[in-house]
């Protein structure tokens, strides 16, 4: 099967706002260390020297940082969403709920794997963890990537999802349910995700920070056969894959 993306698809730079923070703060550390190197140079050449050090080594590492978000945003979390997707065997004819789309990654993905199956995706379109995410963009990228026919867009809140109870097979959703920062709302939105999911049908999960936190719901909530990955660090931050079924 090609999972390939097409030239044409971008699925957004995630955490905007952070890799555009650390990259300032990456080129200021630069900056400053070479103006406190000139300007001491000649009065406290050793002092000079290790402001230099100093400097190339902060604002460095920071741009390293700022690479290595690029690289997860651009390759990395392609790979990511291809290994959660395969933590379950796909007939082709599933019923898919992609959970917080955004640009279609999951979406997209699952889309591909299917034969005779159809794909949703809905979100409410926040722009602060995913640049430019709204459906405009994710139509573009479902188009681009052949799978329209199988695919529709929608908006809602995965706190309540507007679906009837036992209507998906396969729930999937990556990097969305820690960006609440409410405990309960957190449980919501596990607990919809289950609610909406035929008996037995899959729930795929990639996040960070937050991971542990629900194994225990779901758990909690009576989700079945519960699997995790190892730590893994997209972003620099670690995160699991998990899997469960209702």
């Amino acid at each position: 099967m090609e999972r390939t993306p097409s030239p044409a698809t971008d699925y957004g730079l995630d955490a905007p706002r952070v890799v555009q923070r650390l990259g300032v703060y990456g080129l200021v550390a630069l900056g400053v260390g070479q103006a406190l190197y000139f300007g001491l140079r000649g009065t406290a050449p050793v002092l000079a020297r290790s402001l230099l050090q100093a400097g190339i080594w902060t604002g460095g590492c920071l741009l390293l940082t700022v690479a290595v978000m690029i690289w997860s945003s651009r390759v990395g979390k392609l790979r990511l969403r291809d290994r959660l997707l395969d933590m379950i065997s796909w007939r082709g004819d599933e019923f898919v709920l992609d959970a917080g789309c955004g640009r279609g990654l999951a979406l997209i993905g699952a889309a591909k794997r299917l034969t005779r199956g159809r794909a949703i995706g809905i979100d409410f379109w926040s722009q602060t963890d995913l640049a430019d995410n709204q459906p405009e963009r994710t139509i573009e990228n479902v188009r681009a990537e052949g799978v329209a026919d199988k695919v529709e867009i929608r908006t809602g809140d995965i706190r309540e999802l507007p679906f009837e109870q036992g209507t998906f097979d396969v729930v999937v959703t990556i990097s969305v349910v820690h960006n609440m920062e409410n405990a309960v709302d957190r449980r919501r939105a596990l607990d919809e995700m289950l609610r909406i999911l035929k008996p037995g049908g899959a729930l795929l999960i990639y996040d960070v920070f937050k991971a542990n936190e629900y194994i225990q719901v779901l758990g909690e909530l009576g989700a079945k056969d519960i699997r995790t990955s190892g730590w893994l660090f997209y972003w620099l931050v670690p995160g699991r894959r998990i899997s469960c079924r209702a």
